[in-house]
């Protein structure tokens, strides 16, 4: 399946873009744009568009990928490698655009393609989808604010606010969440069976308080006696942060000390949702002015994205490479992969917040 020949290498690009990105923000080389760049649009907007490609099937138990499996992380990082080149050379206004439109191709026909994969299903959809459908949603919001730049300049800094919270919150975030509530039990080799009803009850909740957040960081404060741009952010941040409070007491209460253990993928999946916990008041923080870009984009990638991404590989990346029924192979490269996780988890998440808040 071309899939599981893909997502091996996206996953170990993406693990190299976020260690550049985190090495470029900590030296203070390059700006912080082509930095968030660098880890999101050649990292991991490849790789979840990708993984979104593996997981649509086991979710609509439908037949393997085909064409998904290539083309939306093929256009995602045509598109990363024109914004990169953009922010390190002329910041070209037409360039970033045709990076996001690329980009937006590569949403529209993932999601477009999971669409179908649902209507054609036997049996009711799991909720997992809906998580999908609404990042690759704020994924084309955010990117759309790219194109706009351009065509209103006074509302430039607004839009990129709508921009990063969109992507970063609303598509890696929504994602995130939404894949969290099967893996990490999976990870655990243990049933969690509230999961499904939390994945269908939390997402308008999820989705709105990451729209409210978007909208409210971007509009403009500046000498304004209107405190509704700075209201709408923080109702949103309670109403995200619940959801992922929720989903860590309901971790903590099923599978208890499995998620402090050194070793496994667990925990540091658990330390990647600790860090978006605690990244979100760092994000609007940025937003509403309070907060330089370099520490909250740098703790966005250390605490969250690095320990998620490391753990969800080493759990995944032995069925990646050889998929069909596990045996002690698989068995054996999981547990070299995820030797240490735990602790490589914790030391991540402390290090991203404290460089955040430093």
């Amino acid at each position: 399946m071309p899939s599981l020949t893909l997502l091996p290498l996206l996953a170990i690009a993406a693990l190299l873009s976020l260690a550049t990105a985190a090495v470029l923000l900590i030296t203070g080389h390059g700006a912080p744009q082509l930095a968030a760049h660098v880890a999101f649009a050649l990292g991991v907007l490849p790789l979840i568009l990708a993984a979104m490609s593996y997981f649509v099937p086991v979710l609509t138990r439908s037949a393997g990928t085909g064409f998904a499996a290539w083309w939306p992380p093929a256009l995602a990082w045509a598109g990363g490698t024109l914004a990169v080149f953009s922010f390190a050379g002329d910041f070209s206004p037409a360039r970033l655009s045709l990076a996001a439109a690329l980009g937006g191709l590569a949403a529209l026909s993932l999601g477009g393609w999971t669409l179908n994969r649902a209507r054609r299903m036997f049996g009711p959809r799991h909720r997992g989808l809906d998580w999908y459908l609404a990042a690759l949603g704020f994924l084309l919001l955010a990117l759309l604010a790219v194109v706009l730049m351009p065509l209103f300049p006074a509302q430039r800094n607004a839009l990129r606010l709508f921009h990063l919270h969109a992507n970063l919150l609303g598509f890696v975030g929504l994602t995130a969440l939404g894949t969290l509530q099967v893996l990490l039990p999976t990870c655990l080799g243990k049933a969690d069976p509230d999961a499904a009803l939390r994945l269908r009850r939390d997402l308008k909740w999820a989705a709105a308080g990451a729209l409210l957040i978007a909208v409210g960081v971007s509009s403009p404060l500046p000498e304004s006696v209107s405190m509704a741009g700075p209201a709408l952010a923080l109702l949103g941040t309670a109403l995200y942060g619940w959801i992922v409070l929720r989903m860590l007491r309901a971790w903590q209460s099923r599978f208890g000390k499995a998620l402090l253990q050194a070793h496994g993928a667990a925990p540091s999946l658990m330390a990647a949702a600790l860090g978006l916990l605690g990244l979100l008041v760092s994000g609007v923080a940025h937003g509403l002015g309070w907060l330089p870009a370099r520490p909250a984009v740098a703790g966005f990638v250390i605490a969250f994205l690095l320990p998620l991404v490391s753990g969800a590989a080493a759990h995944l990346l032995p069925v990646w490479l050889r998929p069909g029924v596990q045996g002690p192979w698989h068995h054996a490269l999981r547990a070299r992969l995820c030797r240490w996780g735990g602790v490589r988890g914790l030391l991540l998440l402390l290090l991203g917040l404290v460089i955040t808040l430093h």
